[in-house]
């Protein structure tokens, strides 16, 4: 099913974000490479901190990025508690940052306020300025990826 939704994303040009939770998934995407299903740039979130999958931890990381196949751009992630770190990380070495409820609904590691969305990327925001981080245009991150421009055939532009 995988290689068919590739294929078929392949084929109406559509560029797949990639998601990887462990060493394997990112076998996977060079299986797919190796078919010609995907091709270069690639964009992986990597998140860490699922019970069954790769950790919060710099060894997981580390190998899960030096791991990547060439040409690729990440963002990481981090599950439940780990998700502040993990953002704080991302910012620290120049990657991208995925952040949201989808990954955690809690704002705080004591669980006692429940996030928003707007709530987490302002967090986001406040990390990033402090370590004198500028936040990546959507304009800036379709050149990198080789997008259309402006509102392309998906999406919005910024």
């Amino acid at each position: 099913m995988v290689q068919d939704l590739a294929a078929l994303m392949k084929e109406k040009g559509i560029v797949p974000e990639l998601e990887a939770f462990d060493i394997g998934m990112i076998n996977y995407a060079k299986y797919l490479e190796k078919k010609q299903l995907i091709e270069a740039p690639y964009y992986f979130n990597l998140l860490f901190g699922n019970i069954a999958c790769a950790q919060a931890d710099l060894l997981h990381i580390g190998t899960m990025i030096r791991d990547l196949p060439e040409n690729s751009h990440f963002g990481l992630a981090g599950i439940g508690n780990d998700q502040l770190m993990i953002n704080s990380l991302a910012i620290a070495i120049g990657a991208g940052v995925r952040v949201g409820l989808e990954d955690n609904i809690w704002y705080d590691a004591s669980r006692t306020k429940l996030a928003s969305n707007e709530d987490l990327l302002n967090r986001v925001h406040i990390i990033a300025e402090a370590n004198g981080r500028a936040i990546m245009s959507s304009k800036e991150f379709r050149e990198i990826m080789n997008l259309e421009a402006g509102n392309g055939k998906y999406g919005r532009a910024s």
